[in-house]
């Protein structure tokens, strides 16, 4: 599936190129110019405070104006402005889905510390490790293969409950976009279609991952196809893992 995923994408981006990359690389002019200007503000807390606000609400657009190109593409819709114009609820939601999602990873990273650290599993050195690092981070090669093995294990411990449970949410917004539901039903269809489905979304961004190191590879001109085609490569995961038919149903659409 995911290779037949990739080669829909690559047969799309290939007939949208233009647009895809224009997409693109207005997102990164912008991207750049506003870094330039926040180093700039960075003193001025007022102006700084103003600036953090309007960066907020211009992610927000490319991030649904990209959702719903991806869709607008795969779905073979005419490209018009107004398509992929992004409106004031759904600005909101995705603000609202995006702080419930960096609160549950804060909470579920506090949670499994807190859990290991009842078990006995985490000893003082763990996080002397760190502090020493923060100091010197050539202080690494001072510690043995097996301190270091026992310190990247327990970061793996903290690290992968949070790491899956975000990976099942990361549909979140595309169902927002997508059917205009809730943020809370759009939190519990994610997880509740993706059962099953890890191993699948796993080997799917570590194929997204090494596309844009091939694109890196061409002296950074690659990306300008393969992030794109990174897009609809998840539009299409999206529409895989979350069937239309089933979408429609009055029970999902809480």
């Amino acid at each position: 599936m995911i290779k037949s995923i990739f080669l829909t994408a690559f047969d799309l981006t290939k007939k949208n190129a233009i647009v895809l990359i224009g997409v693109f690389l207005s997102i990164v002019l912008l991207s750049f110019l506003m870094g330039l200007l926040g180093e700039l503000l960075r003193q001025q807390i007022i102006a700084s405070v103003v600036f953090n606000i309007f960066s907020l609400i211009v992610n927000i657009t490319f991030t649904i104006a990209t959702i719903k190109l991806a869709f607008a593409i795969i779905s073979d819709q005419t490209l018009l402005f107004d398509a992929i114009k992004p409106t004031k609820i759904e600005a909101l939601k995705i603000v609202r889905s995006s702080f419930y999602l960096i609160l549950l990873i804060i909470s579920m990273l506090f949670l499994t510390l807190g859990f290991l650290e009842l078990l006995g599993v985490i000893d003082p050195s763990f996080t002397a490790f760190f502090d020493d690092l923060s100091k010197d981070p050539n202080h690494l090669f001072n510690y043995t293969a097996t301190h270091l093995t026992y310190t990247f294990a327990i970061l793996l411990l903290i690290i992968l409950p949070t790491l899956i449970i975000y990976i099942r949410l990361g549909f979140v917004n595309y169902l927002i976009i997508d059917k205009g539901i809730e943020v809370g039903s759009a939190f519990m269809i994610s997880y509740q279609f993706t059962k099953g489905k890890l191993g699948f979304i796993i080997l799917l961004y570590l194929a997204i991952i090494a596309l844009n190191i091939i694109g890196l590879a061409f002296l950074l001109v690659g990306v300008l196809f393969t992030i794109p085609m990174s897009f609809i490569i998840i539009a299409l995961a999206y529409r895989y893992l979350f069937p239309k038919e089933l979408l429609e149903e009055p029970s999902f659409l809480i």
